[in-house]
């Protein structure tokens, strides 16, 4: 007789053989390579996360010595620098200041001065005047003139130094003679009427200026014309006072060299505009005039001379708190944060240090291998191709199953929307929706698909794409290359919205080849399973496409908005894309593949 009552479990202690029928852990590569999957997919996406958020919190700048830049070594990190030159566009001024000259670098510049290049000399004379930062500061200011010649660094004619100050420096030493310096006064800033800069460039009291009830601006106890700068300086905040002063010194000295004002002629036709009290003065003589006005007022908020004095008849250095005193003349906007080493950009975060900051060595490398002014910016492209070629190798790598196995998918897609059409009566009914949900996940099963595959493909292609956007923008040569007429670091679109119609071209490219890029794959995996569906099928297919279709115009919307640089980069992308799906479009349909290829992705259980 059998026994009805099997002994407990409990006395299996008892037993010294154990159970020989218990299951056993068994360790599989396979196993132990999905946590590592898992593990690394996860990091990924940790990473991407936090590269998304330091998007919009690590700050850059499309200016050279500003936000967050990558450099080579330390001896190529530049400084700030605004250049000034003869304005020959606008006949309202005479001298302009530009952010950029075509392809200009300091670090590039081949010019010596007792042997050393400019970067090692500005970085001795801020050490000479008491900085100890490994680089340039957080702030820093740097004038260079661009004249028929090239581009001249100006210097004092007192001792002959740089006219370069950083907000590492402790002092600053008077390098300019000063002399006196003609500015337009309120009451002439008003007769040209250029009301809105004397009411907001101009710090003034109610007793000096004041508006009638038609909202007209009326000057008292104005008596002249011009004034001039004020050579008497604070004591406080003497460094950034003095830097200022020479910034203008030796701006109006450049003026001064003008064929209408040298020789004593700009004093000459001021005494005379004085004298006549502005009344039946020649029209040539005012125009001129106009032009000096327009050019100096421009120099007054940025060096902080912007507090007149009608007693003296001068302007002053500005000490009031909304005037910043503490401020160099044209420095950078943001905190220069240059990273040289694997070191400096862990201080960013790992997404710096692991995916940005090689990209960064890679481009840097190439780009500053060839000369970037002979080479018109194709030596910037040629890095931007580099990249490319990486990415998308790197890309294609990671992204193999889910590339060769598109038609697949396809098919996938297809019986699942033959079940959602099936169960599509029963929306309600949540056991009529739990078969459904069990039907698909043994559809993926038996086809060794995973419904999370499309994300993990996003997930390896986003943080790429973050780290080139960071990259483009933080190399200091893109700032300031122009290539073909455009100007890498500018915003095509803003640019085009300007009047500039040369950046038209690259918004149509961008446009045409995402769009391509999105697309062909979806024309070639239609054309390989194209087969008959009836309505319910079509049904679920469309609210499938429907989301695909929302990422493509998300693709190109975001193509549109981003910088010159990184159009190229998404232009090259999109035909290297559009050239590999079709590459495997034509490989699929070769003996070769279905004879040699296929089976043995299929035996690996890749497709």
């Amino acid at each position: 007789m059998s026994n009805k009552h099997p002994r407990p479990k409990a006395y299996e202690f008892f037993n010294p053989k154990p159970n020989k029928d218990k299951k056993k852990i068994n360790f599989t590569w396979k196993g132990f390579w999905k946590v590592i999957k898992i593990f690394l997919y996860t990091m990924i996406f940790s990473f991407t996360l936090t590269g998304c958020i330091q998007s919009f919190v690590v700050k850059s700048s499309s200016n050279v010595g500003e936000g967050t830049e990558f450099y080579q070594n330390d001896k190529t990190v530049i400084p700030n620098y605004t250049i000034f030159k003869k304005d020959e566009t606008n006949p309202n001024a005479l001298v302009r200041t530009t952010t950029k000259g075509n392809n200009f670098l300091v670090s590039a510049d081949n010019n010596k001065i007792d042997g050393q290049t400019i970067l090692e000399s500005l970085k001795k004379q801020s050490e000479n005047n008491g900085s100890k930062s490994t680089y340039f500061g957080d702030f820093s200011s740097l004038i260079i003139f661009e004249n028929e010649k090239g581009f001249e660094y100006l210097r004092g004619d007192k001792n002959n130094e740089f006219l370069f100050f950083t907000s590492a420096d402790k002092q600053y030493i008077q390098k300019n003679n000063w002399t006196p310096i003609f500015i337009p006064s309120p009451k002439f800033l008003v007769l040209i009427k250029d009301e809105k800069f004397v009411r907001e460039g101009l710090f003034y009291t109610q007793t000096e200026l004041t508006s009638d009830n038609k909202n007209v601006l009326q000057v008292r106890n104005i008596d002249k014309f011009f004034y001039k700068l004020d050579n008497k300086l604070p004591p406080v905040y003497r460094p950034y006072s003095t830097f200022a002063r020479d910034v203008f010194q030796s701006i109006y000295n450049k003026i001064l060299t003008l064929d209408q004002f040298k020789d004593g002629k700009l004093e000459a036709l001021i005494n005379k505009f004085e004298a006549v009290k502005g009344v039946d003065f020649d029209a040539n003589d005012f125009k001129t005039l106009t032009s000096y006005a327009n050019t100096i007022k421009q120099l007054l908020p940025t060096t902080n001379f912007t507090k007149f004095d009608i007693a003296n008849n001068t302007y002053t250095y500005n000490l009031d708190e909304h005037a910043k005193p503490q401020t160099i003349a044209y420095q950078n906007k943001d905190a220069s944060r240059p990273i040289v080493t694997w070191g400096d950009s862990w201080k960013l975060g790992p997404f710096y240090s692991i995916f940005v900051y090689p990209l960064s060595k890679i481009i840097l490398s190439i780009s500053e291998s060839q000369s970037l002014s002979q080479w018109n910016g194709w030596i910037t492209v040629l890095a931007i191709v580099a990249v490319v070629v990486l990415t998308k190798t790197l890309s294609f790598i990671f992204r193999f199953k889910t590339i060769f196995g598109q038609s697949k998918q396809l098919e996938l897609q297809a019986k699942k929307a033959k079940i959602d059409a099936k169960y599509e009566a029963y929306q309600k009914n949540k056991v009529m929706q739990q078969r459904q949900r069990q039907e698909i996940a043994e559809l993926y099963k038996k086809n060794n698909f995973s419904p999370f595959a499309p994300f993990s493909q996003v997930l390896v292609t986003t943080p790429i794409f973050i780290a080139v956007w960071r990259v483009l923008q933080g190399i200091p040569s893109l700032k300031v290359t122009f290539f073909l007429g455009l100007e890498l670091s500018a915003t095509s679109y803003q640019q085009l919205f300007a009047g500039q119609w040369i950046y038209l071209p690259i918004l149509i490219l961008v446009v045409v080849t995402q769009a391509l890029q999105q697309l062909v794959p979806k024309w070639l995996n239609k054309k390989k399973t194209n087969r008959i569906i009836n309505a319910s099928e079509s049904e679920a297919m469309k609210k499938q496409l429907k989301t695909q279709r929302i990422i493509t115009i998300v693709f190109i919307f975001f193509g549109v908005v981003f910088q010159a640089s990184l159009q190229i980069y998404w232009i090259i992308g999109g035909i290297w894309e559009v050239a590999q799906s079709l590459g495997i479009f034509y490989l699929q349909k070769s003996k070769f593949y279905r004879d040699k290829m296929q089976p043995f992705l299929r035996k690996k259980k890749i497709i």
